[in-house]
């Protein structure tokens, strides 16, 4: 076999590869990327920013949850990880209270993960809302 043939053998083998991991990973890539094309296009401009151009607080709250929905479904079932560590951040929770928040998670789990983002494109919108209900009842936040 010549060299040139072989490198052909090679680069089609490491396309084919390439292949089975872009289909394999499809379902997660395509449910976040529809979660952030209809946050940003169900949202205004002008929703998004304070007037010296920061991005507000909820909306950086609704966006993580849209894109890491699936992760903090899984976590918020045991009541802690990174990500709902990263949910409190957003939601400024002291440290010393972050265990409570993830008790919140873990015991409102079926009222706030009710659907899947391929169910229910506005699912991270609805635990949001749900959650922030859940926070305010339990003290956690103003």
């Amino acid at each position: 076999m010549k060299p040139s043939q072989s490198f052909q053998k090679l680069g089609l083998a490491l396309c084919v590869l390439a292949a089975g991991f872009m289909v394999g990973g499809c379902n997660t890539t395509k449910a976040t990327v529809d979660t952030t094309v209809n946050f940003f296009s169900s949202t205004s401009p002008n929703e998004l920013f304070t007037s010296d151009g920061m991005v507000l607080k909820e909306q950086k709250i609704n966006l993580f949850a849209g894109v890491a929905y699936e992760n903090l479904w899984q976590e918020a079932a045991a009541g802690g990880g990174q990500y709902v560590s990263a949910l409190a951040s957003l939601y400024d929770i002291p440290s010393g209270k972050q265990g409570e928040f993830g008790l919140v998670l873990q015991r409102k789990h079926a009222e706030l993960f009710a659907a899947g983002l391929e169910d229910d494109h506005r699912a991270h919108l609805k635990m949001v809302n749900a959650l922030n209900r859940e926070l305010v009842a339990s003290s956690l936040i103003p």
